[in-house]
């Protein structure tokens, strides 16, 4: 399944005109807070977990609306890097109604945020109950990054909330065990 997260974003007007997008969208070694229905957990993507990553074919929408007509893909209006912070985003939008807006927007700070939508694999991620955080390893494929309204509210998708709800169903079904053998002693106790 598709997870998405979030990053910062900034605006350029080159000399020829073009409207220019760059960015940071997936950051190394960066804790970030995942609010999931069964609470909150840190996450953090590991440097290298981009190394072998399918990163073609990405496009650049709008809060993730992947029904409406991409404002960059890659490779040509759209690049991905590998820098030493992470994964480095440069896009050229268009010049239509909305790529002004969404370039105007993100040049005044009303839009600050993108977030990227990811797969992984089952062993591209480990989760550790004991400090509530899940390490993500090897992300397999970006499909899309996106400009967003709300950057303060990670979503995530449901491979990730299940791979970890497993886990807190374990130590729940350990923390239920726990409580069946006191009271089993306690009865054992009043016999």
């Amino acid at each position: 399944m598709k997870e998405f997260r979030i990053a910062e974003l900034r605006a350029d007007e080159q000399e020829n005109n073009e409207l220019i997008l760059e960015g940071v969208p997936i950051l190394y070694d960066t804790p970030t807070v995942i609010n999931a229905p069964f609470g909150s957990y840190k996450e953090v993507i590991q440097r290298g977990a981009l190394d072998d990553t399918d990163l073609s074919d990405v496009s650049l929408y709008i809060n993730h609306d992947v029904k409406r007509i991409p404002l960059a893909r890659t490779p040509k209006t759209m690049q991905l890097r590998l820098g030493s912070a992470g994964l480095e985003i440069r896009a050229e939008l268009p010049h239509t109604e909305e790529g002004r807006s969404v370039h105007t927007a993100v040049e005044r700070g009303d839009l600050k945020g993108m977030s990227f939508a990811f797969t992984v694999d089952d062993d591209g991620s480990h989760y550790d109950a004991k400090t509530n955080t899940r390490t993500i390893t090897k992300i397999n494929k970006v499909y899309e990054c996106s400009v967003v309204s709300f950057p303060a509210y990670p979503q995530t998708s449901v491979e990730a909330r299940s791979q970890i709800e497993e886990v807190w169903n374990e130590l729940n079904s350990h923390e239920r065990q726990q409580t069946k053998i006191k009271i089993n002693q306690l009865l054992k106790k009043e016999i």
